[in-house]
């Protein structure tokens, strides 16, 4: 496993898993995808999966002929879809940008669009910091007539985790939890003069830090 940042990540990372670090800037709707569908041979009746290319517009190509393991082979390139045998995963596009906190004076924030499938939808949405994990992958871009076609980078994720989350759910110890709840038993009839003495302790704090 790898953690470069996302401006950072080159074809040598392709087909390798890799951890991104970044904030959720677009959050599409959560669609429908076709994951599979079953076919048969019209001559032999082998039945035989094929799954759709999500590099290619999840596309499905048929084998040029039948995939049938018998010794002799059938050879046939004639088939049929199977009726109710297609299954579909929920399926959502999101795209991280690094933080730009990391970045160097004038240097632009990239970004790098991110696949969600099954449970991982609807997980994140936009402003959220997040950790994805998965597989870089590649699709073609859109078909434009006298235009060279490109592959456009495209992140296949396992794993979505928010790091918000982790920041909202930080440990506080017992005695500091004890600490607060006298502090607001004995400043229950005025929680105004309770709130001005947290205020004043937190700038006094802060200046003696500036003072130093």
């Amino acid at each position: 496993e790898s953690s470069p940042s996302i401006g950072k990540v080159r074809v040598k990372h392709r087909g390798i898993l890799l951890t991104l670090k970044g904030t959720v800037i677009r959050s599409g709707g959560v669609k429908m995808i076709e994951g599979e569908r079953e076919y048969q041979c019209r001559k032999c009746n082998h039945r035989f999966p094929c799954y759709p290319e999500l590099e290619a517009g999840n596309r499905i190509t048929l084998p040029a002929s039948c995939p049938s393991m018998r010794s002799k082979g059938c050879q046939s390139a004639s088939f049929q879809l199977i009726g109710d045998s297609i299954t579909c995963h929920d399926y959502q596009e999101i795209k991280i940008q690094e933080s730009v906190q990391l970045l160097d004076v004038g240097s632009i924030p990239r970004s790098m669009p991110v696949i969600l499938m099954d449970d991982l939808v609807d997980l994140v949405k936009a402003g959220d910091d997040v950790i994805v994990t998965g597989i870089l992958s590649a699709k073609w871009s859109s078909d434009v007539k006298d235009v060279r076609c490109n592959l456009d980078p495209m992140f296949i994720a396992n794993y979505v985790r928010r790091t918000n989350e982790l920041k909202s759910g930080i440990d506080i110890p017992e005695e500091i939890i004890k600490d607060f709840e006298l502090f607001w038993a004995e400043n229950r009839a005025t929680p105004l003069e309770g709130r001005n003495k947290i205020l004043k302790g937190i700038c006094l704090l802060r200046f003696l830090g500036y003072s130093r």
